[in-house]
């Protein structure tokens, strides 16, 4: 195992430097996420709304589970692994399937409930070239996580359980507006695409730090990167 790490305790410009960055961090994050949620209720245009709600709910819940517990796991491996590049790949691959399954069954789910419906492969097309084009994104992210001076083990994670009933939330919000909006607009899908961008890119950083985190779960296991 890599011996520990020593990094200096910052000053109190340091701290609220980083403090800014981080949350500066956080905000693009879910500058993301929206635009995720945007995509995926996009994703069929001229499809009723509840086929829209049902769709993005499955993927839901089945990317959320899949990516956080893997993700977590992945990470404290990576933190105490003195030869991270195997450790990386594994963790890039991991998210990369749990999208493609993710999205893979909601395009399933689709094509069941709407088998003639003509569907373009642009969009999930660009989706994938985007996860690829974000890998160097992720890789750089990794080298930084093993950089830090605290065991992930030790930080607050996002709670699956909570990340799904928020989502639930909004996308029952989402297709209510929908199906409101709709006898007044032609394009009431893109319209609540939009307004679901803004909500998520707006609100999710308060919401991540006030709901959606959970403290560690106590362990008696030693960090096997702070042992000599």
């Amino acid at each position: 195992m890599h011996a520990p790490r020593h990094t200096p305790v910052p000053d109190g410009t340091s701290a609220a430097a980083a403090t800014a960055a981080t949350a500066r961090k956080l905000r693009l994050r879910y500058v993301g996420i929206g635009l995720w949620m945007a995509f995926t209720w996009c994703g069929e245009g001229n499809a009723p709304a509840w086929e829209h709600a049902l769709r993005t709910l499955v993927i839901l819940l089945i990317l959320p589970p899949l990516l956080l517990r893997t993700n977590r796991h992945l990470t404290h491996k990576l933190y105490e692994s003195a030869h991270p590049g195997r450790v990386i790949a594994q963790l890039i691959t991991a998210r990369i399937a749990a999208v493609t399954i993710a999205f893979g069954a909601g395009f399933l789910l689709g094509h069941l409930l709407d088998p003639q419906a003509a569907r373009s492969p642009v969009l999930p097309a660009l989706g994938f070239l985007l996860l690829l084009a974000s890998i160097p994104a992720q890789i750089r992210h990794a080298h930084r996580t093993r950089t830090a001076t605290t065991h992930p083990a030790t930080q607050r994670a996002l709670s699956a359980p909570r990340l799904i009933a928020t989502k639930l939330t909004l996308i029952t919000t989402a297709l209510l507006a929908q199906l409101l909006l709709t006898p007044y607009l032609t394009d009431a899908t893109f319209a609540v695409a939009a307004a679901l961008f803004l909500t998520t890119a707006t609100l999710g950083p308060k919401a991540h730090s006030r709901f959606l985190l959970t403290d560690p779960t106590p362990t008696n296991e030693k960090p096997a990167h702070a042992s000599t």
